[in-house]
């Protein structure tokens, strides 16, 4: 309640200005005591006490740089600082002046205080007018200082001017004595900006409304200073105003109508030298912060310590990429010697496994010639005068493909024995044959159950088969778009090609089309092309294990002749007939080795019943046949 009362006490007293009230309850709230009051035999209360009174009044306002117009400027008018002897009386100034002329007059000339001017106050106009009218009065003076009527006249007009507040400002404003030039920016002003903005920046200081403005300084000041003389400066608030010089003067209006009029026209001339005013003070300002030495000072330490900022910052990223590089390098390395030690054990082992497998394969190749040999010595255990000899020498390179090193060794240890020879060899033929004929079925069986699901999910579902998207895809391609009819004829394309029994038409094929260039199906796409490598694959691996069980091709032959399709015209798989055995030498004659890799294809066309693959192991057996008969010789 008491710290209330202060305050309501302090607003009564020093008036409700906002920057004050705003200032003061900041103040307060910083400047808040705490005391210990004791009465009676009560426990001390703690009481807070806050700042009051004139002085910290004026502690405020310079230190928040407050002016109250209302108090202040009036307290400032009311200060006398002239002296009898500072009055100078100019009769001969005087007696020169016209009444009719009185506003182009030095009223400060005129009243005998030139030199104080705009720092003089309305008490110091008032005590030099007196003195005047003693001494230059034309009726009550008896010097030589007495002057007519119409320089007495010129007298009072100043003193009626610069007696009040307002008439005073309003000729100060226009005080022909004073300096508006503003420095430029040159280089001699910036060497000696102290010496040359000083007194521009104190003189003008006199135009502000806030009475503490701050003056230019010293060189040095901190950066803070500075930065609160520049702020202050670029927000300079100016009391100047140019009432003085109205051209119109409103009591000579007849009307209410002119008295607008003059009013309006005096309001535009005084805005615009308002705004010339404060134009000339901003570029004051700013030639005084382009030539500030310390500004230029502060600029290049911000500069430098921004450089500074920055490339600490890039010897930071630069030691973070280098520790990143040498971490990666070093892993890396580690990688790379992981990855040789691996392939090195990689390739050891498999060195080890290509000797071990050579090792076996000389092995078998042994025991395969000889089991060879001692099955062709019994005459593949078949009747002399039997025509199943082809097809017991087909089944023996059957049973040397499914056999066994050991079984091939156990055979061959039976050769004395051939009774226990021709049983063994019978009964691992027949588990051979058994087996392949349980594969066979096997593979027909799991055939027939694929396409039957396969059928079975076509006729269920409204979605494309996997072979039906790649016929797709090969028919686009077979049919551009400016085809006539074009999905017409992909649809008949794939309804004669595919390989289940589906009608599809030119909608069916264009929506599909659409889902596959969308990228909807692109993971079946993806997939139907993975499928197509991997037939070609297995279709190009089956014919080479054609043509290797078939005894396989001269040297000079190449594997491309061997992975030729076959015609699909049936072929004689019974025995060789004599007929066939000539058409066969002439053959071989016509077409010798040197022939190239369409030997076999030309051979096989000239026998016409026979195909290549039977061509070639009859040429086997003939070769071995002979061999038999040279070492037998």
């Amino acid at each position: 309640q008491a710290s209330k009362e202060r305050s309501s006490g302090i607003n009564a007293e020093y008036g409700e200005s906002q920057a004050f009230q705003h200032y003061f309850k900041q103040i307060n709230l910083r400047m808040t005591f705490s005391v210990e009051v004791k009465s009676g035999g009560l426990a001390p209360e703690v009481l807070p006490i806050q700042p009051y009174g004139k002085s910290f009044f004026k502690y405020v306002c310079e230190r928040f740089n407050i002016t109250d117009s209302s108090k202040e400027t009036e307290s400032d008018e009311e200060v006398e600082h002239l002296q009898d002897s500072d009055i100078v009386i100019d009769l001969k100034y005087i007696k020169s002046l016209s009444a009719t002329e009185w506003k182009d007059q030095d009223h400060y000339r005129v009243l005998g205080i030139p030199n104080l001017r705009v720092q003089s106050s309305t008490k110091d106009v008032k005590k030099a007018y007196r003195f005047m009218v003693l001494k230059c009065h034309p009726d009550k003076s008896k010097g030589n200082t007495k002057v007519n009527e119409e320089a007495f006249t010129c007298i009072q007009k100043a003193y009626e001017q610069l007696c009040t507040i307002e008439g005073k400002r309003a000729y100060d404003s226009i005080d022909p004595f004073f300096d508006d030039d503003v420095p430029n920016v040159t280089e001699y002003n910036k060497q000696n900006f102290f010496k040359v903005y000083g007194p521009v920046i104190e003189r003008n200081a006199q135009w502000s409304c806030n009475k503490n403005i701050p003056r230019l300084g010293t060189e040095g000041d901190s950066i803070e200073k500075v930065n609160e003389f520049y702020n202050l400066w670029f927000d300079f608030n100016s009391w100047r105003e140019y009432s003085y010089l109205d051209e119109e003067e409103r009591d000579k209006a007849e009307c209410k109508e002119e008295r607008r009029y003059i009013d309006k026209a005096n309001k535009q001339e005084r805005a615009k030298r308002k705004k010339e005013e404060m134009t000339r003070i901003r570029e004051l300002v700013n030639n005084c912060y382009a030539c500030d030495p310390r500004i230029k000072q502060f600029n290049e330490e911000r500069k430098k310590r921004k450089q500074e900022a920055k490339q600490a910052k890039q010897e930071a990223y630069r030691q973070e990429q280098e520790a990143v590089r040498l971490r990666k390098e070093e892993e890396e390395r580690i990688k790379k010697e992981q990855e040789e030690l691996r392939q090195k054990e990689a390739k050891e082992k498999a060195e080890a496994e290509k000797k071990e497998r050579q090792k076996q394969n000389k092995l078998l190749k042994v025991e395969r010639k000889k089991l060879r040999e001692n099955v062709k010595g019994q005459n593949y255990f078949c009747a002399a005068d039997s025509n199943n000899i082809v097809q017991a020498m087909e089944n023996l390179e059957l049973l040397l493909l499914g056999l066994s090193l050991d079984d091939m060794k156990s055979l061959n240890g039976l050769t004395a024995d051939i009774p226990a020879l021709t049983s063994k060899y019978n009964s691992l033929l027949d588990a051979q044959l058994k087996e392949q004929e349980d594969k066979k079925r096997e593979n027909l069986v799991k055939a027939k159950q694929s396409q039957e699901e396969h059928k079975e999910q076509t006729q269920n579902s409204d979605k494309f088969t996997t072979p039906d998207i790649a016929l797709l895809v090969k028919a686009v391609k077979i049919f551009p778009p400016g085809t006539v009819n074009r999905w017409n004829t992909i649809a008949d394309y794939l309804n004669q090609h595919s390989t289940v029994t589906r009608n599809y038409d030119n909608q069916d094929v264009i929506k599909k089309v659409k889902k596959l260039q969308s990228g909807e199906d692109a993971d079946l796409k993806s997939k139907v092309n993975a499928q197509a490598y991997e037939n070609f694959e297995k279709s190009q691996k089956q014919r080479i294990d054609e043509v290797q069980a078939g005894g396989g091709i001269s040297n000079r032959d190449t594997v491309n002749s061997a992975l030729k399709s076959e015609p699909e015209a049936p072929k004689n798989k019974g025995p060789w007939t004599p007929e066939e055995q000539k058409l066969l030498e002439e053959a071989l004659k016509k077409y010798p080795a040197a022939a190239g890799p369409e030997r076999w294809d030309n051979i096989a066309a000239h026998v016409a019943t026979r195909s290549k693959k039977m061509c070639m192991k009859r040429y086997k057996d003939l070769v071995e046949q002979i061999k038999a008969k040279k070492a037998k010789q």
